[in-house]
């Protein structure tokens, strides 16, 4: 049988190698263990004088124990300027990023909702503002549950806009508490540089693909939407989507005469193609008008849906809208 000595020095170190969250937020403070001794002080023997006494004006209030509290180390996050020529700011309770006007195409509430969608955390929203539902912090080093429901909003003048991030309610293992400042610019903080840096991501990854030509196929189904439409779902993020539709709707005669990436909104102009072209994309010519057309594109999350309707958004006739959404389903898949 064979037995395993451990020297004293080895023993400390693999005890010091703890995975515990605490020894990453506490100090080892000699003080804060030892704080609830008490001091006691012996009689002093007076060898049989008669002493005076200590005069009682002046004596500090006697106390009960010293409550300790641990104190987290952790050094404090801050909003960090991840966009072009923007400022940041935490004001105590908001974290926010300021940025010019020509960026809220990239950088806005509509994209917030699709990541958002995209990590499976529920929302609600209200105006010019996202509530979202209980969700983790994304941090490795708290201790226990930690759970936050974060405000999300967009506030736009003539000369910028800004996001700002803020803390609606917090808990811990179900208990809900309220955070300290610390905690509130450590939390909206992380949670604001991690929104920016995924839309930078999503938006790099983006003009690399233009840049370079890729052309990742598209699958696409029919499907409706909540009021019954008829639609064409799309196997492929809001952004990939909506920078494909405009050249495959160009083949199909309809030029963009005026678009807004937020709202995923082109307003199109249709001049008939002839037969023989929609037959080239596997359809049927719809015979259509040459007049004005909207597009609208939905975000679902990781997916997306278009809808083709008429100048005043209403819904075409089903079987001409399904030669349309044929012939862009055969476009797509290229």
């Amino acid at each position: 049988m064979k037995y395993w000595l451990f020297t004293a020095p080895l023993l400390l170190t693999l005890a010091a190698c703890s995975t515990s969250n605490e020894n990453k937020q506490s100090a080892d403070d000699s003080f804060g263990q030892h704080a609830e001794q008490q001091i006691n002080f012996s009689p002093l023997n007076t060898g049989g004088l008669t002493l005076i006494q200590q005069d009682s004006t002046y004596r500090l209030p006697e106390t009960g124990q010293i409550n300790y509290q641990p104190m987290d180390i952790r050094p404090p996050s801050t909003p960090i300027a991840l966009i072009n020529n923007s400022i940041t700011h935490f004001d105590g309770q908001h974290s926010l990023i300021v940025y010019p006007l020509d960026k809220q195409n990239v950088y806005n509430l509509t994209q917030v909702e699709r990541l958002l969608k995209e990590q499976g955390v529920g929302y609600t929203v209200t105006k010019s503002q996202i509530e979202t539902n209980w969700t983790t912090t994304g941090r490795n080093d708290d201790i226990g549950d930690t759970q936050i429901r974060y405000l999300i909003e967009q506030v736009t003048t003539k000369d910028a806009t800004a996001l700002l991030v803020s803390i609606l309610q917090m808990k811990r293992d179900d208990v809900i508490f309220t955070p300290t400042t610390l905690e509130i610019q450590r939390y909206t903080s992380d949670r604001l540089n991690q929104l920016i840096g995924q839309l930078n991501t999503a938006y790099n990854k983006q003009q690399q693909e233009l840049n370079s030509g890729i052309s990742t196929p598209i699958t696409s189904q029919l499907v409706r939407d909540m009021n019954g439409r008829l639609a064409l779902g799309l196997d492929a993020s809001f952004t990939y989507s909506w920078n494909r539709l405009r050249p495959a709707l160009n083949l199909l005669g309809f030029k963009t005469s005026e678009e807004n990436p937020v709202k995923g909104y082109r307003k199109l102009s249709y001049s008939a193609s002839e037969a023989t072209e929609w037959a080239r994309y596997g359809s049927v010519d719809p015979k259509l008008e040459n007049d004005t057309y909207t597009m609208q594109l939905i975000s679902l999350g990781r997916q997306s849906a278009v809808i083709i309707s008429d100048e005043d958004n209403k819904t075409l006739p089903e079987e001409k809208i399904q030669h349309i959404y044929q012939a862009l389903h055969n476009i797509l898949a290229k």
